[in-house]
């Protein structure tokens, strides 16, 4: 399944210098989304990945004159941060040496044809830009479903950690009843907290067990 691209109306960037997205995962994993992206749908092999650090990376992308990319990845509360730096010093060097070229020929030979040579430079940095773009297109369709599998991945653990509480339910039910009685005065909070989960795809079994772990009815 992939999700709809962008009317091709919109033209893509030029050079991308710094991007930054979002994921509703914990690093770690999206670290791991990150190389699987990387080794998986650019087939770009494992030891040719510069790990820099703590959930941090360095590739360059679409050769040896394509850009750098770099991947550090921060948490906010429950939210990984992906940095994104583009680095061009390869093609910025071959687009430095044929002007330079071009230049001293001119002079040497008093005809402006050797600049004509220039546009030698100009597939090559389409091929540099196009690599950028494709990794962020990848990501971007990418990042929906990561989080959609995260979230399953761990409703699964949770599941089979809520199977002991199963028998439970009408108890539970009965001490978050009272609680939010004496707190709230009356079962608003509860029943919204019960609805909004079982609209992401809980039972109401489910429901009030997750519910009865926040707010410290249940104690594993």
């Amino acid at each position: 399944m992939r999700v709809q691209k962008e009317s091709p109306s919109v033209l893509p960037p030029m050079f991308p210098s710094n991007r930054r997205r979002y994921l509703r995962v914990p690093p770690e994993y999206a670290y791991k989304c990150i190389l699987s992206i990387l080794t998986e749908d650019l087939e770009i092999k494992a030891d040719e990945i510069q790990q820099l650090g703590c959930l941090a990376l360095r590739r360059n992308l679409s050769g040896k004159i394509g850009a750098y990319l770099t991947v550090r990845i921060d948490q906010e509360g429950d939210i990984s941060v992906l940095n994104l730096s583009f680095k061009y010093r390869n093609i910025l060097i071959l687009a430095a040496s044929l002007f330079a070229a071009a230049v001293v020929s001119s002079i040497l030979f008093s005809t402006p044809l050797p600049m004509l040579s220039i546009a030698v430079f100009l597939p090559f940095a389409y091929q540099v830009n196009l690599g950028v773009i494709r990794f962020l297109d990848i990501l971007n369709e990418a990042l929906p479903f990561l989080e959609q599998e995260y979230v399953r991945q761990t409703l699964l653990k949770d599941r089979e950690r809520w199977k002991k509480y199963r028998e439970d339910i009408s108890a539970l039910y009965e001490k978050l009843r009272k609680k939010h009685i004496e707190n709230w005065g009356n079962m608003n909070v509860l029943k919204y907290k019960i609805e909004e989960y079982q609209s992401i795809g809980l039972t109401y079994e489910e429901a009030i067990i997750r519910i009865a772990e926040e707010e410290g009815i249940i104690m594993d």
